[in-house]
This record gives C-alpha cells, sequence and structure tokens, in this order.
C-alpha cells in the first residue's frame, strides 16, 4: 500500500489538476523508499490511473477540481484535500497520524479537519477557475487508510515547514513556477500568470 503526494519545489502542489510530479512513499517508513513519478505527458486522470497501478491508495494533495475528485474516488484512491506543507514534514504527521494540525492546511481553507470512522472531513473554501473556466477547490474526499492522518490526541512533533510564520508577499503559478508580487486585498487566485496564463497561487 502507498500513499502518492504532488510534488511543486519540494512541498505539496497547490493544485493536483496541473502537478506532473508525484512523490510515492510506503504508509510504513520500513515498506521501502520513497520514488517520484514524472508525467508531464499525461492527463490528469492518466495520472491517477498510473497512480494506482504503482500501488497508490491514498492521495494527499492540495486543492483539486470535483470532476478530478470523482476520478480518484472511481479507481479507488482514498483522497485527502486541502493540505499544504514541506513534503517530508507532511508525510510524516500522516503517518504520526496527526496531519489534522493547522500547519498543514492549504490556504484559504479553516474549520475543524477531522477523522470520524475513517472518514476525511473538513471545510475548504479555496476556489479559483483554470483557463477553460472549471472549478478548481479543496473539497472534502473520502479518506480511510485505517484512520491514518487523524489526530492522535496530541500535537504533531516536527511541525510543517513555515508554521507560525506569517503569509508570503509573492504570487507564485502553481504550472510554471513564475512569480508575482502580491498586491494587498486582491486574492492570488483571481490573478493570471504572466507567462503561461494560468490562475496564480499564495506561496
Amino acid at each position: 500500500m502507498m500513499i502518492g503526494i504532488p510534488i511543486m519545489r519540494g512541498r505539496v502542489a497547490p493544485v493536483l489538476n496541473w502537478c506532473s510530479r508525484t512523490m510515492i512513499f510506503p504508509v510504513h517508513p520500513e515498506g521501502g523508499s520513497a520514488q517520484e513519478l514524472w508525467m508531464p505527458e499525461l492527463s490528469p486522470s492518466e495520472r491517477l490511473q498510473l497512480l494506482r497501478e504503482h500501488g497508490v491508495q491514498t492521495l494527499i494533495c492540495g486543492a483539486l477540481s470535483l470532476d478530478l475528485q470523482n476520478c480518484a474516488v472511481g479507481l479507488g484512491l482514498k483522497v485527502i484535500p486541502g493540505v499544504a506543507g514541506d513534503i517530508e514534514e507532511v508525510i510524516k504527521a500522516y503517518r504520526q497520524k496527526c496531519l489534522d494540525q493547522p500547519e498543514f492546511w492549504l490556504p484559504g481553507c479553516r474549520g475543524s479537519r477531522r477523522y470520524r470512522q475513517g472518514l476525511w472531513s473538513e471545510n475548504c473554501l479555496v476556489r479559483t477557475k483554470n483557463p477553460g473556466g472549471e472549478a478548481i477547490m479543496a473539497r472534502g474526499g473520502t479518506g480511510s487508510g485505517g484512520g491514518q492522518g487523524g489526530s492522535s490526541g496530541g500535537r504533531c512533533r516536527g511541525g510543517g515547514a513555515g508554521a507560525g510564520k506569517g503569509a508570503s508577499n509573492s504570487c507564485i503559478c502553481p504550472a510554471c513556477g513564475a512569480k508575482t508580487p502580491h498586491e494587498r486585498g486582491i486574492p492570488c487566485m483571481q490573478v493570471n500568470c504572466p507567462q503561461c496564463g494560468k490562475p496564480m497561487v499564495r506561496e
């Protein structure tokens, strides 16, 4: 059983639909080493299919479209959306059953997150649109994995990178990595990338 996490610059990619790189980890550290899949030539749904073929059963990600979430569930993937942070810290928190800590929330998400009888529950308000007009959001998804990632009743050891720090003053493109200064009062999601035209996200 493996865990898949889409990555961008060593962190959880903010939008699954536009990410072509995914790290795969065994559920338990002793289960083997991590590996990276780079899939630029595949569509988002084809990437999910390939992850499933590599034994991935749980997908930890940032925002994703409803269509892609439904595709993942249809393939038997358990989705934990709305997650942000350094990859190593995120997988550590998942294994320690404390991924529900605020330092791992995708910016724009709010409200409590928890497992109830193996199901992930959250309230997340991230919303934008890609150039084709499709809604992209971090939604509550299905997820179990034996309750992995839920609250363990204590604080997570080794909190996520950037925990307790203020938000960055830059917007970054989840597709090409281009950055622009953040303008106060204007959400990054309403700013198009100057290089590729896709909506940007807060760094």
